[in-house]
């Protein structure tokens, strides 16, 4: 191996393994902000357990409570089993001396056989059951995707930052983010690991800065 080659080779593995530096590395201290933890939202972080339920609870939690529409998540690994909704003006944001990532693990139930997301931008809080995603079948026959309660450009301050997504094997179908939303809305500091799944954005609208993805059919 030439000379060339092996100093490109250093060059490219240094710069791979700068991308993810966390971009809060500490805990934001903030009295009005709900703070993603074990004790209060039952997570667990260790990338095993299913953390859906806890983190769309305090997602919930934030829509609901004037003047709280910022969550926390702290460093760790988070499970997901299905699509965690974002109300409006709700603003996820990740801290640690690293970047906390939503995981999709392989082979994950509903990820297979239509598009389906991860995490996804919603256009109205939902009181009682969350509504299921669905895709319609135009009358020419060409799919016309008809997300319930999707984002629009009336949808403003949401945002999702300084948190990673990764996407097991096994889940072709899976998107990272669903981001159909408008003004003061934004995606940033995220890197998306897809392996062999559909895509990291779906509709992204707004401002996107400092997105990495690795895999994936699409970006």
């Amino acid at each position: 191996m030439s000379k060339t080659i092996l100093a490109l080779a250093g060059l490219l593995w240094t710069c791979g393994h700068g991308w993810g530096a966390s971009y809060y590395t500490v805990r934001l201290d903030d009295p009005k902000a709900i703070y993603i933890t074990a004790e209060n939202f039952s997570v667990r972080g260790d990338g095993v357990a299913d953390d859906t339920a806890g983190i769309q609870q305090a997602i919930d939690k934030a829509a609901a409570t004037p003047d709280q529409r910022v969550v926390f998540l702290p460093q760790g690994r988070y499970r997901i089993t299905r699509t965690i909704f974002m109300w409006p003006g709700v603003r996820l944001i990740g801290y640690g001396t690293t970047r906390p990532a939503l995981v999709l693990a392989a082979n994950t139930p509903g990820y297979q056989d239509k598009e389906n997301f991860m995490v996804f931008f919603a256009g109205r809080r939902v009181n009682g059951p969350i509504p299921a995603l669905e895709a319609r079948t135009s009358a020419k026959g060409g799919l016309n995707v008809s997300y319930n309660n999707d984002a629009s450009p009336g949808t403003f301050y949401s945002a999702m930052s300084n948190i990673d997504i990764e996407i097991g094997d096994g889940n072709p179908q899976a998107v990272g983010v669903r981001a159909r939303y408008a003004q003061h809305c934004y995606l940033a500091h995220m890197d998306f690991r897809l392996g062999s799944a559909m895509a990291g954005i779906h509709d992204g609208g707004n401002e996107a800065e400092d997105l990495h993805f690795y895999g994936g059919q699409y970006g």
